[in-house]
């Protein structure tokens, strides 16, 4: 890959906070928004609703999904997730999100499964905390970092973590670009119940890469993570507007680029969970 601009980061545990940054910036780079997705996969068609937003408070950034079940008003959420980062900056120079506590909730025949993680940075670990029907998915356990000097990201904000440090604008400007990272699963230890033949690890070894534009010249970018691609399309403001894992049989369309699709229309026949 010599021809490509490679981008490598460092441990997250030597950071600094990011009051050495202007806070403007960061506001610029991590703009909350909403939307809604239709979603498809071996399952049905689905409804997603995302809503992110930058905490100038404290710092920190969050991003909320649900998949659920359209048409319903009971019993019509099948996963709901959180996760928040706080925002540093690498190297006095390069502004990062770095993972924070997530919180996700899954529904498997009604039966409601959920994790906690919360990073331990004295230990360089994630405790874990999970409540569960089955006995093998209660409790806490503490899960060590890997051995590696890459930034960690939440995989809900991957092109999150890609717009702050930069990398989004200068691979679309050079049209050429990988990013390296790991990613931290917000759904484990559920993975292998949620998707097929899917390694249930807490953490990936990731690289993102710029994937040129589509014909609605759109950019596309293609996450390689646990030996599947992942591909990203995002409008002229960096927000991902579609979403296609081919193995797993799942797209995501915004219901703003997707109005005149029929193939989209409200669709699901599996059980959900409660909206408490």
């Amino acid at each position: 890959m010599s021809n490509k601009t490679l981008v490598i980061f460092f441990s997250t545990f030597v950071l600094s906070s990011c009051s050495g940054m202007g806070q403007k910036k960061v506001a610029e780079q991590l703009k909350g928004n909403e939307d809604s997705f239709n979603y498809t996969d071996k399952n049905g068609q689905f409804t997603v609703k995302s809503a992110s937003g930058y905490d100038k408070k404290n710092k920190t950034f969050y991003t909320k999904k649900t998949l659920e079940i359209p048409g319903r008003q009971k019993d019509k959420i099948l996963e709901q997730s959180v996760v928040i980062s706080s925002v540093g900056v690498l190297k006095k120079t390069t502004p990062i999100l770095r993972p924070k506590i997530s919180q996700y909730n899954v529904w498997f025949d009604g039966k409601k499964y959920s994790s906690e993680l919360k990073m331990n940075v004295a230990k360089k670990s994630i405790d874990v905390r999970m409540t569960s029907p089955e006995a093998q998915w209660n409790g806490v356990k503490q899960v060590k970092f890997p051995n590696s000097k890459m930034i960690p990201c939440f995989f809900s904000q991957v092109i999150e973590c890609a717009k702050i440090t930069g990398f989004v604008k200068k691979a679309s400007e050079k049209k050429t670009g990988v990013m390296n990272f790991v990613v931290i699963w917000e759904g484990y230890p559920y993975l292998n119940e949620t998707f097929s033949d899917f390694p249930s690890e807490l953490f990936s070894k990731a690289e993102l890469e710029y994937d040129g534009m589509t014909k609605e010249k759109e950019r596309r970018f293609n996450l390689r993570v646990a030996g599947q691609s992942i591909f990203y399309v995002l409008n002229d403001k960096d927000v991902m507007i579609k979403m296609f894992w081919v193995s797993q049989g799942i797209t995501m369309t915004s219901k703003s680029v997707a109005k005149e699709d029929p193939s989209q229309e409200d669709a699901g026949t599996i059980g959900g969970g409660d909206n408490e």
